[in-house]
C-alpha cells in the first residue's frame, strides 16, 4: 500500500496573486507609518557644531525661553527650551518648569554627563517649518505629539537614573 503524502497548507507553494497583495498591503503600512508620523511636527538633530553654539546662546539668553524639565534637576531625563516670543508653544507631559539660570546650567551639564546615551540638541518644528523650540535630551526623543493649533507635546521621558519625585524651581 502506497503512503499518502501529507501536505501541509503552509508548505504548499504561494500563489502570485498573494505575494502582489502582501506587497500592497506592505506598502501601505509602510506609507501610512511615514505619513502619521509627519503629522507630529519635525525634529532635527543639531550637528555637534551646532549643538555647542546653540548650546551657549541658550545659556546666555535662557530669560528668553520657558524652560522644562523632565524629572529633577539633578537627574535630568530632557530639557525644553520654548521661546517666549512667539504664539506656539513646546511642551512636555509632567514636565517642571525651571525658573533659575542655576537649575537650568545644572540640568544641562547632567545630561552632557550622559555620554554613553549620545546626547542630542533637536530643533523642534510643526509641518509647516514653524519653529517651536529646542530639546536637549541624552537618549533618543520621543515623537512629539500636537495638542492644538499651536501646541506640541513630548511624552514624559524619565533619566536613566530619575528615581521619582519631581523637583522645580
Amino acid at each position: 500500500m502506497k503512503s499518502k503524502r501529507m501536505d501541509a497548507p503552509w508548505c504548499c507553494p504561494i500563489s502570485g496573486k498573494f505575494r502582489m497583495w502582501f506587497v500592497w498591503l506592505l506598502l501601505v503600512c509602510v506609507t501610512a507609518a511615514c505619513a502619521s508620523s509627519k503629522s507630529t511636527g519635525l525634529y532635527e538633530p543639531l550637528s555637534s557644531q551646532e549643538k555647542k553654539k546653540v548650546l551657549e546662546e541658550l545659556k546666555k539668553n535662557w530669560q528668553n525661553y520657558d524652560v522644562h524639565c523632565d524629572g529633577p534637576v539633578s537627574t535630568p531625563g530632557a530639557l525644553i527650551f520654548d521661546p517666549k516670543n512667539d504664539d506656539r508653544n513646546l511642551i512636555g507631559y509632567r514636565y517642571n518648569k525651571l525658573s533659575k539660570e542655576e537649575n537650568m546650567r545644572t540640568a544641562i551639564v547632567w545630561i552632557e554627563f550622559l555620554v554613553q546615551y549620545d546626547p542630542l540638541l533637536y530643533r523642534i518644528s510643526d509641518e509647516e517649518k514653524n519653529f517651536y523650540g529646542y530639546v536637549l535630551i541624552a537618549y533618543h526623543l520621543p515623537v512629539p505629539r500636537r495638542i492644538d493649533q499651536k501646541t506640541l507635546q513630548l511624552p514624559h521621558f524619565e533619566s536613566m537614573f530619575y528615581g521619582g519625585g519631581g523637583e522645580s524651581d
